[in-house]
């Protein structure tokens, strides 16, 4: 019941409507309570009264109105607990039941408040209430949202929530403290004569003839190309021009400013003008702020890309000159041919005349990769100076201790002299010593070029890796600017590790995981002395493949059985059933639909989120919506954190049900990535290298009974560690109360060393399968002994010393992490590659590799751990079959030019899975109870592999009809029955 504690909060009258399954998960009592009742020295006339206030305040954390009418199913389930006969049809309230004895309902009332271990709504109440709700304000998109945190706060509390009206009076009161806030900070930091004019020239034309200043900022970036870059590069200078770089407003949390600014990205320009002036001057300069940060990271991602691009020509180059140099050796052997059959020369002759040829064959320098790509950056001027003029916005900044402060200053100098070669006198020792040799030709012009050149790589790398920074950037800060400041760690680490359960001793870290590493490798040992595993000549590792089970007749019939009982249905009515047991519509406006258009609307927009579908095309597949409705549900679904919050109660659902004890316990999941069609222009699109098409990336973790629990849109063909370990880290922290994950299995992409690292440090185990499996080899430490036998596969290189120097800026980095500073795809993202030479990337490189191989010892001797990562991702794969039957076609090429929209892509894709996961799981379940019910049983090892990802029996496609008239009682706020109409 702990998942679904929040579903009822608040509730004044429970839904009519409600079916058998809820009644028995919500309104039974424990049988405790029940004994209590008959315990009680209340006359027997009133127990079946008290067992309704019981249900229904432990349900809704309110004392049940004495007029209002019970479901009548909750009042036979009731009964039947208590032994109780009665007429539940005939029961009209709860006043009813006590025949207008109003005292003794009161003192009924506070018996029940004292068995459900409840407190009376006082002052002391109400005000921890006010403390809590500023809190909650600071993040909060709506007074809506801030309301329902004050009933889920009392309900946490056990204290009995008071009236509606009070509560909203103080989610108004909290939620306008947070606006004075915010319109106190942003006048400190704008001076009024400054907002004023900024308020102007919103609304003023634009370069752009036809829209206003606020409508361009307000487009997207744009497809990938030099021009978007140029218009990108343009608008933040735009910004800069009004100090929007220069606001101080560390008052307001980055929720908050992302919520003011949500209000005016989701409204139209015009109804943002007709804003009282306080209101406007809050959500634009929130605005202005939060869209100078998201542009500036796309800036750098799009420069970032830029840099690649050049330096994939290079790579082109290389299988050209490769194919060239392969020319000239032909051409040599065959000129030593036929000098070798020259007759009018002498052997002598010939024999010197070949030697000759090759010499000059054997004296060309071979063709490398990396000076192909230097040559490439010298060459292509024109392009390298086009990313490297559009960086000037950005104001780089860097450590005044990096090397990479002085090479920037010395570009910058350049630029700012307009120089149009290379100083004699210039420092080379700036840049690698693989680019010297070009810096010191006597082409001055060409060493010039070779530094801008080398100067691109080493931006772009240090953005990478954190050494270059750019203070108004979202994402590209400085390191020491996120990290808990170094003073506070120095004074409260030993505080900080104890809470967040880190070992500040990088001795006992080591310690276990030598220990671990010692057993492993005697396993590995008898494994190869027993046959279960061979080491060749060339040191590569050889295992049993994993043997697919055989299909069982029994399994094919009961599947097909089951099938046919289930039958087929609309994917209107999964949306609409999967609604009434978990009020997604509720979490996703924020509040509970008012009318049914409303909910069919969102309906829309959920629908042109997750599938190929837009807007135009959702309201023709659904009658009775206008275009403009499903727009604006789509602008809603935008919102941060609904679509996950939505995803979450789908998930919580469908792990109620038995049947999924039998698929997993909650605490193994898989992770991978799933390719979406989508148009080369989009700025996050690469080529599939297996369809050859642009697509892009949708990275989904997958718990081992099939749901999807976390989802993000990544770019194709890069590294995959930080969304993998950022989304289990995501999901374990979100709830106390659920079951955590503690292994992830994922591809060979989805891990680093310091991904591994990441991962245990936040308790929980990254297990790769890895590609190449025989040609991997065990990392160890000099201090660990390894037997004799595996000495080929053993490989001595992992320095304590590295993971003793950086252990403790590396606890420092978790500690960041566990206390919300910075994400984990950030902290893996600024210490990955491009961070070499850095201690704390070090550190996590070299511990990772002794994970990686305590993690092999058991791979190769566990039979069933292989078969446990396997099984794993391949219902990961299952589910990507699904998630392709509902999203088919491609993303639109206007869809996805923004981050949010990308978000909301995503989260609504998934939300679809989870629901049709979710419907299959609850039939499933009723399937197999009727069948238990009627004698016909079927066995457990059969269920457990019949999964809840099938699709064939459901319609996708076609004209959509939402009957929500089923389901009005529990989805809209306000269900009357319709009135006849009168006689005329």
């Amino acid at each position: 019941m702990s998942s679904y504690r929040y579903r009822f909060v608040g509730y004044e009258k429970l839904p009519s409507g409600l079916n058998a399954d809820d009644v028995q998960l919500h309104c039974r009592l424990p049988d405790r309570l029940v004994k209590e009742i008959r315990d009680s020295n209340y006359a027997k006339r009133y127990h079946l009264g008290l067992a309704v206030q019981l249900s229904f305040l432990a349900l809704t954390g309110r004392n049940p109105d004495s007029k209002l009418r019970m479901p009548t199913a909750m009042l036979r389930l009731l009964c039947e607990q208590l032994g109780i006969h009665a007429n539940t049809t005939a029961i009209g309230s709860l006043k009813a039941l006590y025949q207008n004895a109003d005292r003794t309902l009161a003192n009924h009332r506070a018996w029940v408040r004292e068995k459900l271990g409840l407190a009376a709504y006082d002052t002391s109440a109400e005000e921890r209430l006010r403390a809590a709700l500023s809190q909650q304000a600071i993040d909060a998109a709506s007074v809506d949202e801030v309301f329902n945190s004050a009933e889920q706060w009392l309900f946490d509390n056990k204290i009995v929530l008071p009236g509606k009206r009070h509560l909203q009076d103080l989610a108004r009161s909290a939620f306008r403290v947070v606006e004075e806030l915010a319109l106190t900070t942003i006048r400190a930091a704008v001076t009024p004569v400054r907002l004023r004019a900024i308020l102007k020239v919103m609304h003023e034309e634009s370069m752009t003839p036809g829209i206003s200043v606020l409508e361009w900022l307000k487009q997207s970036a744009g497809k990938h190309s030099l021009k978007a870059l140029k218009e990108l590069n343009t608008r933040i200078d735009a910004l800069k021009a009004l100090g929007v770089h220069l606001w101080k407003l560390e008052g307001l949390s980055i929720g908050r400013i992302h919520a003011f600014a949500q209000a005016v990205v989701n409204r139209p320009p015009s109804e943002t003008a007709r804003r009282i002036e306080d209101t406007r001057s809050v959500e634009i300069v929130c605005f202005l702020k939060h869209l100078l940060g998201e542009l500036s990271d796309e800036a750098i991602f799009r420069n970032n890309r830029h840099t690649s691009d050049i330096v994939r020509s290079g790579t082109k180059r290389v299988q050209a000159k490769q194919a060239q140099r392969a020319h000239e050796y032909r051409c040599s052997i065959e000129s030593m041919r036929d000098i070798a059959a020259n007759t009018d020369m002498n052997a002598e002759e010939r024999l010197a005349a070949i030697m000759a040829l090759a010499e000059d064959v054997l004296g060309l320098p071979p063709v490398s990769h990396a000076e192909v790509v230097r040559e490439t950056l010298t060459e292509q001027t024109t392009r390298v100076r086009t990313v490297l003029n559009g960086m000037t916005c950005l104001d780089l900044q860097a450590d005044p201790a990096h090397p990479d402060c002085k090479l920037l200053a010395a570009l910058q100098k350049l630029k700012a002299a307009g120089a149009k070669e290379l100083p004699t006198e210039f420092d080379t020792s700036l840049v690698d010593s693989k680019w010297r040799p070009l810096l010191e030709v006597p082409d001055r012009v060409a060493a010039l070029q070779a530094f801008e050149g080398c100067a691109l790589l080493r931006i772009r790398k240090g953005l990478l890796g954190g050494s270059l920074y750019v203070n108004h950037s979202a994402t590209y800060q400085s390191k020491e600017s996120l990290l808990i400041p170094q003073e506070e760690w120095d004074r409260n680490k030993e505080a900080l590790c104890e809470a967040y359960g880190l070992e500040l001793d990088p001795r006992r870290a080591l310690d276990l995981q030598y220990e671990l590493l010692r057993a492993g490798l005697a396993d590995v040992e008898a494994g190869l002395e027993k046959g279960l595993l061979e080491i060749d000549e060339g040191g590569s590792v050889r295992i049993p493949a994993i043997r697919a089970m055989e299909e069982e007749p029994e399994l094919r019939r009961t599947n097909q059985f089951l099938s046919e009982i289930i039958g087929t249905t609309q994917l209107p009515d999964i949306i609409l059933e999967i609604d009434s047991r978990t009020q997604i519509s509720t979490t996703l406006l924020g509040r509970q639909p008012e009318t049914a258009q409303e909910l069919v609307a969102l309906y829309a927009g959920l629908l042109a989120h997750g599938t190929e579908i837009d807007a135009k095309a959702a309201a023709s597949m659904i009658p009775g919506v206008p275009v403009s409705h499903v727009s604006a549900a789509m602008r809603m679904l935008e919102a941060p954190g609904r679509l996950r919050a939505a995803n979450d109660s789908v998930v919580a659902f469908q792990q109620r049900f038995p049947i999924v004890n039998l698929w997993s316990d909650g605490t193994k999941a898989s992770s991978d990535m799933m390719a979406l069609d989508a148009t080369r222009h989009l700025s996050i699109a690469r080529t599939d290298p297996r369809r050859k098409t642009a697509a892009a990336g949708i990275y989904t973790h997958i718990l081992g009974s099939y749901p999807v629990i976390f989802d993000q849109p990544i770019v194709l063909m890069t590294r995959q560690d930080a969304p993998a370990v950022h989304g289990i880290d995501a999901y374990n922290s979100n709830s106390e109360d659920r079951i955590k994950v503690d292994l992830l299995a994922v591809d060979t992409h989805g891990y680093t060393y310091s991904g591994m690292s990441v991962a245990k440090l936040l308790r929980f185990d990254l297990c790769p399968q890895l590609a190449g499996l025989p040609d991997r080899k065990i990392w160890t430490p000099r201090s660990i002994k390894v037997p004799d036998a595996l000495e080929k596969v053993a490989i001595p290189t992992i320095t304590e010393k590295a993971i003793r120097d950086g252990w403790d800026q590396t606890m420092r980095l978790i500690a960041s992490i566990k206390s919300g500073r910075v994400s984990v795809a950030w902290a893996l993202a600024r210490h990955g590659s491009a961070a070499a030479g850095d201690d704390v990337r070090r550190c996590l490189d070299q511990y990772g590799r002794l994970l990686r191989s305590v993690f092999l010892c058991d791979y190769f001797t566990n039979d069933t751990f292989r078969r446990e990562i396997h099984t794993l991702l391949n219902r990961g794969e299952s589910v990507h079959l699904l998630q392709r039957a509902i999203y088919y076609g491609r993303v639109a090429a206007e869809r996805g030019r923004r981050r949010d929209e990308l978000r909301s892509i995503s989260g609504a894709h998934a939300l679809l899975t989870n629901m049709v996961i979710g419907w299959n799981t609850l039939k499933l379940q009723e399937t197999v109870d009727r069948l238990k019910s009627g004698g016909q049983r079927i066995e457990e090892n059969v269920l457990r592999r019949i999964g809840p990802v099938h699709f064939g029996h459901i319609n996708f496609r076609g004209l959509m009809s939402f009957s929500v008239d089923r389901y009005a009682s529990v989805l809209l706020r306000e269900h009357a029955a319709p009135k006849r109409a009168r006689a005329s």
